[in-house]
């Protein structure tokens, strides 16, 4: 059954269905993603991932990052009791927990946490820091240092994640045309660069946008050997896994450990799935 703002990853010889939350899960990324992921669950398990659609800013007529939140929220209900688990990578892990929380079944779906972490105005800023990089030998590198600083400054001085994504947005759009011309790309794939930057500062600006009222809490939460501020941790006991964060949705022993939190819920469930 297709849902209206969800494609499919796998589909999977039974009932049960996993819902996996990020900004994109194509595998083509530097950082896996759930692509890589799904293959190294078991095969029963079908998987939805919400479309890049979902997140896409309508320019013609803007929405509030929180009325977006809600409209994407609202797809929950065309999901029941075939969803087992829901899981997030990142910051999708709030919008995960939304997620799972808002499903009307009897027995909650289990949820799983990826290396999770809070948007801040900070994130905004490092990710165009680090979109703007790479045009370095285009536009030089005073010209990129001098656009990372006055990104940093936005940053601390933002009252607003969605002003300041749409800040960066065009500043970088910007940056971006004149890089790739310097450098002799061609216009179509500098509009690409701009597009994917602009759709993920949205994403992030829409994570942030979820409650911040407690939701369910996590059966498992997976983090990567990579340093994380002590001030963003907000699961004391999560489980460190010894792999680079590029790839712990890549990870067997990541599966291994989800696939065990599955198998533990089927045990507790009252009754079977019908597929």
């Amino acid at each position: 059954m297709d849902i209206p703002g969800w494609h499919t990853l796998k589909v999977g010889t039974g009932g049960e269905v996993l819902l996996v939350v990020d900004f994109s899960a194509e595998a083509s990324r530097a950082v896996a993603g759930f692509d890589d992921f799904v293959p190294l669950l078991p095969d029963r398990y079908t998987v939805r991932a919400p479309s890049r659609a979902a997140w896409a800013d309508n320019t013609d007529s803007p929405v509030e990052p929180d009325a977006q939140f809600a409209a994407w929220l609202a797809t929950a209900d065309d999901f029941g009791p075939e969803v087992v688990a829901v899981l997030g990578y990142c910051a999708g892990c709030r919008l995960a927990a939304a997620l799972a929380g808002r499903i009307a079944t009897s027995t909650p779906p289990a949820l799983i946490f990826f290396d999770p972490l809070p948007v801040v105005p900070q994130t905004l800023s490092y990710e165009f820091v680090k979109a703007v990089t790479p045009l370095a030998p285009g536009l030089g590198q005073d010209v990129v240092d001098g656009a990372a600083e006055r990104a940093l400054s936005q940053a601390e001085s933002a009252t607003s994640l969605d002003e300041l994504a749409r800040w960066l947005s065009t500043s970088y759009a910007d940056l971006a045309s004149r890089g790739c011309a310097e450098l002799g790309i061609e216009t179509e794939f500098a509009e690409q660069l701009i597009s994917r930057l602009a759709e993920y500062l949205r994403y992030l600006t829409i994570a942030a946008a979820t409650p911040s009222t407690p939701g369910p809490m996590p059966a498992l939460v997976l983090q990567s050997r990579e340093p994380v501020p002590a001030a963003l941790h907000e699961y004391a006991d999560a489980r460190r896994l010894d792999v680079p964060r590029a790839e712990l949705l890549g990870s067997r022993e990541a599966a291994d450990l989800v696939t065990q939190v599955l198998i533990g819920r089927e045990l507790t469930a009252p009754g079977p799935v019908e597929p």
